[in-house]
C-alpha cells in the first residue's frame, strides 16, 4: 500500500540535508497534498471513534478510539496544513490513561494549536486538553476530568470554542428534586482547567427559574463574538405532580454565564412546547438522544434558533415541522422575521420514536449573516437523512443548502456562503434497501466532495468519519478503515474540490508570528498574512546574537523552520520577520 507518511519522511531527510548544506533557505514544513488519501495513522485493529479538529494554522488535530481487547485506548496525531504528519507527535500521543469503551467523542480547536477532546463513557461526560506538542496540558488528568452524568447515553453534549483559548460544554443532567428531572449543566473552562470569564470551575445549571419546577427537556448553545453564550432550550413545567406544556427560549449569557444585560436566568419565550408529551409516550423520554433545539449566532448582534414543537398519535410522539426564527440582540425578532418564525416542511414521514442524537436539528452560521438550517427526514426505502436550508438574515431562501444521510453525521462552514456535510455507512449491504459502505464529503455548488464505496456484502469498511473546517474555506475530511487500507485516513477539500499536487494556502487573518521549538526539528515559526513577497526571517539570542537567518522568495506567510536550529541550547531566543513594511517579533524558550 502507498504509504504517503513514509513518503514525507523521505522527502523531510532529503530537504533537510540540502537546506543545512546551503543554508539558504528556511526549510518549509509543507509539501503538498495528493490524490491518494494520507495515512495518518497505521494500524489494522477497528477505530470505531474519530474526531477532527482546525489546529489554527490550516492543519487539523485527529482523535480516535483504537480497540483493544479489553475497551480501547485515546489517541491522537497532528496532521500539517501540507498533509504531512506532524514529526514531532511521533506515532500518535496518548489522550487518556484509561483503557476502556466509549460511546461517543469529539474535539473543538483550542485555537494554538492544540485541542479539547471530550468523550463518553455510558452516559458520563469527560474532557481533556491536548496542547501544541501532543502532551497533556497542564492542570488536566491524565485519565481525563469527569464533567457530570447525563440523563441519558443516547444523548450527546453541545460544545463550542469560546473564541479566545476556551471551551464552553452543555448537557443535561437530572437534579435531585424528582426521579427524572433534567436541567441544563454547563462549563466555560480555559486551558488550564479552571473557570473562564468569571464562570466557577465547577459550572452553572442554567435556565431554572425558582419560581416553578421547570424541567429542560433539550438545549444547545452557540458562542457569541464577545466572548459570551447564547442558550435555546426548551421546557415542561412540573406543578402539582402534573407535567404541563413548556416553552422554547433563547438566552444571552456573559462569559461568567450570568444573563447579559437586559435579560434574565429565564430568557425569552419564542414559541410553545409540549414537552409534557414525553412523559406519557412510551417511545420517547422526557430528556430525549434527539435534539429538538439547535442556536447559531448571526454575526451581527442576534442568533437564529431552529425549534421543533411535538405532537401526539395514538399514545406515540413525532416531532412536529420545525420552526426558524431569528432574534434582534435583546431577544426580539428581528427586524423582517416574522414572530412566529418560518416553517419549514419535513422530508419523509415523522418519527413515532425517539431516533436518537443522529437526527438532532442542526443550527450552521453560513458566514455572511445567515443560517443553514438543518431538519431529519425518514424514509421506509431510504434510510435517514438530514437536509440542509440555507436563508438569509431577512429569511429569504437561498441557494447553497445540501443533504447528507444521518450516520456520522460532521458539518463544516465555509465561510463564504458555503458548506460541507459528511457522512458514512461502515459495512457492506445487508439486505436489498440497505445502502453499500461508503464515505463521503458533500459540499455546497459549485464545489465538488469525495466519495468512495464498496459494495461487498455485509462486509465492515470503515469504523467513523470526522470532519474539520480550516479557517480558508477548506476543509479536511478522514476516516478509519478496516479493509484495503488500515488505520485513519485524510483528504483535503477546498471549495473547487479535492486538493491535490498543490500546497494549501497561506496562513491567513491578522499580521502574526508564532514560534515553538520542536526537539530535533528546530524552531518552527508559524507566520499569519504578510504580504506576498521577499520574507526575511533572523533568530537572535539573549544577547542579540544572530543565530539563524534566512530568506524565502515570494511568501505571503507559512510554516518554517529555521535551519541548523534542531541542537540549540536551552534558552531564550527572539525571532525577527521583515516583509515590506510588516516587520513581527516574537519569542520562544528552547528547553532540553
Amino acid at each position: 500500500m502507498h504509504s504517503e507518511t513514509h513518503h514525507g519522511r523521505m522527502f523531510f531527510l532529503a530537504a533537510l540535508l540540502a537546506f543545512l548544506a546551503l543554508v539558504l533557505f528556511a526549510r518549509p514544513v509543507h509539501s503538498a497534498w495528493t490524490a491518494d488519501p494520507v495515512q495518518v495513522h497505521a494500524t489494522s485493529a477497528l477505530c470505531p471513534l474519530v474526531a477532527a479538529s482546525d489546529d489554527a494554522h490550516f492543519g487539523a488535530i485527529f482523535t480516535w478510539q483504537e480497540n483493544t481487547g479489553s475497551g480501547g485506548v485515546l489517541k491522537a496525531q497532528h496532521l500539517l496544513a501540507s498533509g504531512d504528519v506532524d514529526p514531532a507527535w511521533g506515532a500518535g500521543v496518548d489522550v487518556c490513561t484509561a483503557v476502556v469503551t466509549r460511546s461517543a467523542l469529539g474535539s473543538v480547536s483550542d485555537g494554538g494549536g492544540g485541542a479539547y477532546v471530550w468523550w463518553m463513557e455510558s452516559a458520563a461526560l469527560f474532557l481533556t486538553r491536548v496542547d501544541d506538542t501532543g502532551a497533556i496540558a497542564a492542570g488536566w488528568p491524565a485519565r481525563g476530568r469527569n464533567l457530570g452524568t447525563m440523563v441519558l447515553g443516547r444523548q450527546r453534549p453541545t460544545v463550542a470554542s469560546d473564541g479566545s483559548g476556551g471551551i464552553y460544554v452543555a448537557w443535561l443532567h437530572n437534579t435531585l428534586s424528582l426521579p427524572v428531572a433534567p436541567a441544563v449543566r454547563a462549563v466555560h473552562l480555559g486551558p488550564a482547567n479552571t473557570g473562564k470569564g468569571g464562570w466557577p470551575t465547577a459550572g452553572r445549571t442554567l435556565g431554572t427559574t425558582v419560581e416553578v419546577v421547570e424541567l429542560a427537556n433539550t438545549a444547545a448553545i452557540a458562542s457569541a463574538p464577545d466572548g459570551g453564550l447564547w442558550l435555546a432550550f426548551a421546557t415542561t413545567t412540573f406543578a402539582d405532580t402534573v407535567y404541563l406544556p413548556g416553552d422554547v427560549r433563547i438566552v444571552r449569557l456573559t462569559s461568567a454565564g450570568l444573563p447579559a444585560a437586559g435579560w434574565d436566568g429565564h430568557g425569552v419565550s419564542l414559541m410553545p412546547f409540549r414537552g409534557d408529551l414525553l412523559t406519557t409516550s412510551s417511545a420517547w423520554t422526557l430528556a430525549p438522544g434527539m435534539s429538538l433545539a439547535a442556536v447559531a449566532d448571526d454575526g451581527g448582534g442576534g442568533a437564529f434558533v431552529l425549534a421543533a414543537d411535538l405532537e401526539t398519535d395514538a399514545g406515540n410522539v413525532a416531532a412536529l415541522a420545525p420552526q426558524l426564527l431569528h432574534v434582534a440582540s435583546d431577544g426580539s425578532p428581528a427586524t423582517g422575521w416574522p414572530s412566529g418564525g418560518i416553517t419549514l416542511a419535513p422530508s419523509g414521514y415523522a418519527p413515532y420514536e425517539d431516533p436518537g442524537a443522529g437526527a438532532s436539528l442542526r443550527a450552521l452560521a453560513d458566514g455572511r449573516g445567515g443560517v443553514f438550517a438543518g431538519t431529519p427526514g425518514f424514509y421506509s426505502e431510504g434510510g435517514a437523512v438530514l437536509n440542509f436550508g440555507r436563508w438569509s438574515g431577512a429569511g429569504a431562501a437561498l441557494p447553497g443548502g445540501i443533504g447528507a444521510d444521518q450516520l456520522g453525521l460532521e458539518v463544516a462552514s465555509r465561510g463564504d456562503g458555503g458548506m460541507y456535510a459528511a457522512s458514512f455507512s461502515p459495512i457492506g449491504p445487508t439486505s436489498y434497501f440497505s445502502p453499500n459502505a461508503f464515505v463521503r464529503v458533500a459540499q455546497s455548488d459549485p464545489g465538488e466532495g469525495f466519495f468512495e464505496y464498496h459494495d461487498t456484502p455485509a462486509v465492515q469498511w470503515y469504523g467513523d468519519i470526522a470532519l474539520a473546517a480550516t479557517g480558508d474555506g477548506g476543509a479536511i475530511f478522514g476516516w478509519s478503515q478496516v479493509n484495503e487500507r488500515l488505520g485513519i485516513f485524510a483528504l483535503r477539500l477546498g471549495p473547487a474540490g479535492q486538493v491535490t499536487a498543490v500546497p494549501p494556502t497561506a496562513i491567513q487573518g491578522p499580521p502574526s508570528m508564532r514560534l515553538r521549538f520542536v526537539p530535533g526539528i528546530g524552531v518552527r515559526a508559524l507566520i499569519a498574512s504578510v504580504p506576498s513577497g521577499r520574507e526575511e526571517l533572523s533568530l537572535h539570542d539573549v544577547a542579540g546574537r544572530l543565530v539563524a537567518r534566512t530568506t524565502i522568495e515570494q511568501a505571503s506567510g507559512g510554516d518554517w523552520v529555521f535551519p541548523g536550529t534542531e541542537g540549540l541550547p536551552s534558552g531564550v531566543y527572539f525571532a525577527r520577520a521583515v516583509s515590506g513594511r510588516v516587520v513581527l517579533e516574537a519569542r520562544v524558550a528552547v528547553t532540553h
